[in-house]
């Protein structure tokens, strides 16, 4: 019996390999990764779960201390199923709602434990009291009902702009303080004299009375006596009488010294340049009143930036549509999924391996996504030259092979669309940019979430090492994930160049976007 030739090598390890899987994929649970010991799952009903997903982390006070384990509905409620990794005493009054953190948007559930004297509560019960924070769509609805009401309180129900009638009544009364201001200055000036000449009269008559008020003191005095020798019969109410007068003879010339103070002050007061002083303070606020009104006029009439602000009707309808634009906005980045993942694999043939960290990015549609790959390959990229030489004396080709390990990038758009032609549920996917540096396209199908038929041409025009043209870059195979998360591929590597035609074998791990807050918020220290 004849040896097998290497091509049949090849095929029997490929079909080898792809019954394997085969196998794996039929028989194989998925694998199980379980956190603490296994318990009665806490039941809580909300009215609304929306954003809260499966392995969602549930806290106490910030602290991660167990997870979701299910989410699912029943009579019309979201019914959401809790388990503790650590140990947490629950009562009768717990508290459970669900909360956002971080900039992603996570959802996860935090859990007021409750407090004596209401009993414990066992693993399997149901926490009664929940809170659910508003939905976006609800804070965009209470936004725009409130810009509705601001709308409403500036504009009368004839539809008149209540901002502008403030104005103009704001216009009335600077017309008003106007005139007072007008009158004023007309009073002073008119009366200027007279007030002058009153002056000058206390002045007189203080000085008048600084000269003759000693003297009728003097006599007052004198009567006092004469009148205390002749009613001795009263001398006691007299006495208090007498006693009154000098009293107040006392305080006569304290009072005309003040007196006397009062006239100085007054005149300085009014003298020449006190009065232009008034005058020109009068000025300036009858300045600044006109050119307050100019403005109020000007804002009431709809000029200037301020003036549009408060009569332009279409700044509200500008900002509601600019709330409800961010809001959808928000609300798709929300549903957006990312995967991040690393694989490695190994061509069988050649021993050339390949890393690739994967970033995968799915709008909510789910009807199409975006690929960003960053390789690095051992087998490297051959770039060869060829050179014409003329020294002179001697002329020729000169040729130059050139190897490089240089890191390299995948960018692709892919398509996905129904096949259920093919199978009920099979997805056909399309993709197509850069793969590895060099213009590819790529075939996928998807029978499920686990089992997967994938293929990709790449790098066509490559050379060898001697510079000859070698065919583009083929693979196909298949990828099964074991778990969520985890996943086997394999299947045949560059089956088009039969020198470096041999099977690859691989593994790798993919995170979506909830399951790396997850893990974040599962580690010591970490994210809380």
């Amino acid at each position: 019996m004849g040896k097998l030739s290497l091509e049949a090598k090849v095929g029997a390890l490929v079909i080898a390999g792809l019954t394997g899987l085969g196998v794996i994929a039929t028989t194989l649970n998925p694998l199980q990764f379980k956190r603490g010991v296994e318990q009665k799952p806490y039941l809580i009903y909300f009215s609304n779960a929306a954003g809260l997903e499966k392995d969602a982390p549930v806290r106490v006070a910030g602290v991660t201390v167990g997870k979701v384990v299910k989410v699912g509905v029943k009579d019309g409620k979201a019914v959401v199923e809790i388990i503790f990794t650590k140990p947490v005493k629950l009562y009768k009054n717990a508290v459970a709602k669900i909360e956002t953190m971080g900039l992603m948007g996570e959802k996860y559930v935090e859990i007021d434990p409750g407090h004596p004297p209401a009993p414990p509560l066992p693993p399997g019960s149901v926490i009664e009291q929940t809170q659910v924070p508003a939905s976006m769509d609800q804070v965009m609805t209470s936004l725009n009902q409130l810009l509705e009401k601001f709308n409403q309180a500036v504009t009368t129900p004839d539809g008149k702009n209540r901002i502008a009638i403030i104005m103009d009544r704001i216009n009335q009364l600077t017309a008003s303080v106007n005139k007072v201001v007008n009158d004023v200055d007309t009073l002073l000036t008119e009366n200027r004299k007279n007030v002058k000449k009153l002056i000058e009269n206390a002045l007189a008559l203080t000085e008048s009375l600084r000269e003759e008020l000693p003297q009728i003191l003097d006599n007052v005095n004198n009567l006092t006596q004469q009148l205390s020798e002749v009613t001795l019969e009263n001398r006691q109410d007299i006495r208090q009488l007498v006693r009154n007068l000098r009293l107040a003879s006392d305080k006569a010339p304290q009072i005309a010294a003040n007196l006397d103070q009062l006239t100085k002050n007054l005149k300085e007061l009014l003298n020449e340049q006190d009065t232009k002083n008034i005058k020109e303070t009068l000025a300036n606020i009858k300045a600044t009143t006109k050119e307050l009104k100019e403005l109020l006029a000007k804002v009431n009439s709809g000029k200037g930036t301020i003036g549009k602000l408060f009569n332009d009707e279409s700044l509200y309808a500008n900002l509601d549509k600019t709330v409800k634009t961010l809001g959808s906005l928000a609300e798709k980045v929300e549903k957006t999924q990312v995967y991040v993942g690393f694989r490695g694999d190994v061509n069988t043939r050649t021993g050339d391996s390949r890393g690739v960290f994967t970033l995968k990015v799915e709008p909510p549609e789910k009807d199409h996504y975006y690929l960003l790959e960053v390789v690095g390959n051992s087998q490297g990229h051959i770039t060869y030259q060829k050179y014409y030489i003329d020294t002179g004396t001697t002329t020729g080709w000169r040729e130059e092979v050139e190897k490089n390990y240089k890191t390299q990038f995948t960018l692709q758009y892919a398509r996905i669309f129904n096949a259920d032609w093919l199978r009920p549920g099979t997805k056909l996917v399309l993709r197509g940019g850069l793969k590895e540096s060099s213009g590819g396209v790529g075939l996928d199908l998807l029978f499920n979430k686990r089992f997967m038929l994938v293929s990709d041409l790449w790098n066509t025009g490559r050379k060898d090492s001697k510079g000859d043209n070698i065919p583009p870059h083929l693979r196909v195979g298949v990828k099964y994930f074991l778990n969520k998360n985890w996943f086997v591929y394999g299947g045949g590597d560059e089956l088009l160049y039969h020198k470096w035609r041999g099977v690859y074998l691989g593994a790798g791990v993919l995170f979506g976007d909830n399951d790396i807050k997850y893990l974040l918020g599962s580690m010591p220290g970490g994210i809380k």
